[in-house]
């Protein structure tokens, strides 16, 4: 038998349980509860136990009202009354909260979630909830590691992008070390999703982390989206042979001004004999020469212009350079990939008639990509961009942990926060409704 719930065991919201007291000390609330079952069997021999003692114990609950709220439950140790039962005494125990456990389950499933969906450092988490971080961090442990070992994660995914980030900066004892990040590209399925981060940036540490996966899964991804990186690009012929491999539009473009900015550098260096500095007229317009040619006003077009009049003397390398950035760029706006293959061709022979050094290393690079870039135009245009933005909640992600040590840590943080589908319930409005309870 059970006694019927009441308002305060409503607001307290854990079933089996109903609230004795309530009391406030210090701006933290305190509230006495004990289970509703009265009638208990012994669990040895099924006689009908009699109370034996009360025991309180404290646990930590969700906050309530902007206050702390900590639960003393009364727990009742149960005796069997026959003499030969071996069980003789034993305390009740509920599946809400463990046994030993400083927390509720649903206070760890909360510091779990604001972990990972709302990206909260752990020390502020365990701070508002008054335990220690690693309490924290186990309970993110306890309740993330299914969610992200979750099978069906991974289902359904034809389209990935790969990207490296930095994981440890360099130190006195090591070099800066990286992972690779592998992102759900598929379209129709909202923002994109972290499915996984490998430790190394090679083509080994991307090819053993498909090879780990189900074959029937590599079999369905039919679009690969990279940035020029062989070790990728290797990796990815292995383990995804029947996946069309995609050059990323940005990193191309990056490439090609970038190409822009080393043949700045070098004129700067041959006509001052040092890096450029405030008043050299390449150094004036740097910014300029990396902006869309239709996003200058009347002004930075007649900055732009001054600036290469007055230091571009060598038989105008960077003025051509900074035209077949432009260009390069434009390709990617071409109607289809028929016109995008004219145009490459006629990039790759104006790069090669410009006789710029850098000009033809750039056009070395692309041509040698000459595939996976114009395999863009065969995929729906597929790009990385969303790569890049998970790349950025990644980098957000370290921020707030103030850097990382485990990389265990590191992956199931960035998994929960980027990785899953959390579905939490958000509070419907409250303007334009009644309150349930109106009549």
């Amino acid at each position: 038998m059970e006694r019927e719930s009441s308002a305060a065991a409503a607001m307290l919201g854990m079933a089996g349980f109903v609230v004795l007291a309530v009391s406030e000390h210090d701006g933290e609330l305190e509230q006495a509860i004990e289970t509703t079952a009265d009638l208990v069997g012994c669990p040895t021999c099924a006689a009908v136990a009699q109370l034996h003692d009360r025991r309180p114990v404290w646990v930590r609950d969700l906050p309530s009202g902007g206050r702390p709220v900590t639960l003393v439950w009364i727990k009742r140790v149960w005796r069997c009354p026959h003499p030969l039962c071996p069980k003789r005494t034993w305390t009740e125990t509920s599946p809400v909260i463990a046994p030993r456990a400083s927390l509720t389950g649903r206070a760890r499933a909360e510091i779990c979630r604001r972990v990972g969906e709302d990206g909260a450092p752990v020390a502020a988490v365990a701070r508002d909830f008054g335990i220690g971080w690693r309490t924290a961090m186990t309970a993110v442990r306890e309740h993330g590691t299914h969610r992200v070992d979750d099978p069906d994660r991974l289902a359904d995914i034809d389209a990935v992008g790969v990207d490296e980030t930095a994981f440890q900066a360099a130190a006195a004892t090591r070099s800066t070390s990286f992972v690779t990040g592998v992102v759900d590209l598929t379209r129709g399925r909202g923002p994109a999703r972290l499915l996984d981060v490998v430790p190394g940036r090679s083509a080994s540490a991307l090819l053993s982390w498909m090879n780990a996966q189900d074959p029937a899964w590599r079999s369905g991804i039919a679009t690969a989206a990279l940035d020029p990186y062989r070790g990728y690009a290797s990796a990815l012929r292995s383990a995804l042979p029947d996946a069309v491999r995609v050059l990323d539009a940005f990193h191309v473009v990056r490439l090609g001004f970038a190409a822009v900015d080393d043949v700045r550098r070098r004129i700067q260096q041959e006509q001052t004999g040092h890096r450029g500095r405030t008043g050299d007229p390449l150094y004036g317009i740097r910014r300029l020469l990396r902006r869309r040619y239709d996003h200058h006003s009347e002004k930075s077009w007649a900055r732009l212009l001054a600036g290469l009049d007055a230091g571009d003397t060598t038989d105008e390398q960077l003025a051509r350079t900074w035209v077949a950035a432009q260009e390069l760029r434009l390709i990617y706006h071409a109607a289809d990939r028929d016109r995008a293959q004219q145009g490459l061709y006629r990039w790759l022979a104006y790069c090669a008639d410009a006789d710029v050094p850098e000009l033809t290393r750039l056009a070395r690079t692309i041509d040698s990509w000459h595939a996976e870039f114009l395999a863009y135009f065969d995929t729906g245009r597929v790009s990385n961009g969303p790569t890049e933005a998970v790349n950025l909640l990644i980098k957000k992600i370290k921020r707030v942990g103030h850097g990382f040590r485990n990389f265990d840590n590191y992956r199931l943080r960035l998994l929960l926060h980027c990785g899953v589908d959390w579905n939490t319930i958000r509070a419907t409005p409250i303007r334009g409704r009644l309150p349930r309870s109106a009549a």
